[in-house]
């Protein structure tokens, strides 16, 4: 990621919403998008600290602060009130108004490994979980694709806050999913409580793993091994009133109903079949210090897969839900070019893909889009994330798709 600094002077007042989250030097979170620095002791440090964002959360920021500055300056406003212009802030969370898509996901990212750090009795975390339940949903429903492609982009290319990031991802998807299938929204509802806490128990120690390299000791092994009892111990404990939840947390690793009917099964195994089904496909596209994030096309044929290694009724909603090729993902068309899914197409096949380098190897000066409907760009294979070393725009190369359906 690369980073830029940022200067008090750029932010509004401290005790207002923040517009995009604060980083030290090292890229660690010092404080998160949304937040008021009500505290003098913080307000201090912020101060004092030389401060960082990452260079593609604050450029929508800048890019307001510079046209309001532009603003007073052409009214002939003196230099000091030029100087001192900010954005006007739309009423509203910050995660509804102003935040892009990714910018979005990073911060409920953020907020969620938070919150996962608080399981326990005598903290507020089970109505922050809801909070940010209810936020993700929003953005499901009014841009999935989007939310597909910073999910995935980011699980393929990224290690930090494993734990967090792939929980999203399978909450995004399990729900889809199960909305999908026809199952009753309580059931939803609990479906994806279950995908953010499912690893509560675990949850330093999966991002430890995520960057490290070699494999498990003993007492790690003995850890992932019992995390789903764990897990469902720790958040009835902490009182979580989702009985329903916590069982399918417990269960998600059982696999010893698989080869039964679904329509056989009752609630708890039907959402564990389908959390763990998720759970896979999502940690396959992660990547990990350890190892490349494998194919989103291998990782969806894959989970397209029953227990008796043909497409059934999840692998089949499952792969429509995401598509043969997920937006975030790398691919090569027949032209030559390779390019970005960033839209689910007509069929699982045929996704909407900005191309990005030219056949002959030249990197385009901006993404061209192309429907793979037309047999002059379809997709001849997936394309690994190490081969593709481009500086992606993204809001530039979601634009085009949103510009498409705006056509239709």
């Amino acid at each position: 990621m690369k980073l830029v600094p940022i200067t008090t002077k750029d932010l509004p007042p401290l005790d207002r919403a923040l517009p995009f989250p604060l980083l030290d030097a090292a890229g660690r979170l010092l404080v998160g998008a949304g937040v008021r620095v009500t505290d003098d002791r913080l307000r201090q440090v912020l101060l004092s600290t030389p401060l960082f964002a990452e260079e593609h959360h604050c450029a929508d920021w800048q890019r307001r602060l510079k046209d309001a500055m532009d603003r007073r300056l052409r009214a002939g406003a003196p230099l000091k009130e030029v100087v001192a212009a900010r954005p006007d802030d739309a009423p509203g969370d910050v995660i509804a108004r102003s935040l892009s898509t990714g910018d979005a996901w990073f911060e409920l990212r953020s907020r969620l490994d938070a919150t996962l750090r608080e399981v326990r009795p005598g903290t507020d975390w089970r109505a922050r979980l809801r909070e940010l339940h209810a936020r993700s949903r929003v953005l499901m429903d009014k841009r999935f694709d989007e939310s597909l492609y910073h999910l995935v982009y980011e699980g393929v290319h990224f290690t930090e806050h494993y734990s967090a990031r792939h929980a999203w991802m399978t909450q995004v998807v399990a729900e889809r999913v199960a909305r999908m299938l026809g199952w009753p929204k309580t059931e939803v509802d609990s479906l994806g409580l279950a995908a953010l806490t499912m690893n509560v128990s675990m949850l330093r120690l999966q991002d430890q793993l995520a960057r490290s390299h070699g494999p498990l000791l003993p007492a790690q092994r003995q850890e992932v091994d019992t995390h789903a009892a764990r897990s469902a111990l720790q958040l009835l404990e902490a009182g979580l009133d989702d009985p329903l939840a916590i069982e399918v947390v417990r269960h998600h690793h059982d696999e010893s109903k698989d080869k039964e009917p679904l329509a056989s099964q009752g609630p708890v195994g039907r959402l564990a079949r389908l959390l763990r089904r998720v759970d896979i496909f999502g940690a396959k596209i992660n990547r990990r210090a350890g190892r490349a994030a494998m194919s989103p096309l291998m990782a969806a044929r894959g989970a397209c897969l029953g227990p008796t290694g043909k497409p059934d009724e999840i692998g089949s909603a499952l792969l429509r839900s995401v598509g043969m090729y997920p937006p975030g993902s790398f691919v090569e068309l027949a032209s030559g070019e390779i390019g970005i899914v960033v839209s689910r197409g007509r069929r699982a096949n045929l996704p909407l893909v900005a191309a990005l380098i030219a056949p002959n190897g030249d990197v385009y000066s901006k993404p061209v889009l192309r429907d793979t409907l037309d047999q002059r760009h379809a997709v001849k294979a997936a394309v690994k994330p190490d081969r593709v070393k481009v500086r992606i725009a993204h809001d530039k190369v979601l634009a085009l798709a949103a510009a498409k359906s705006r056509l239709h």
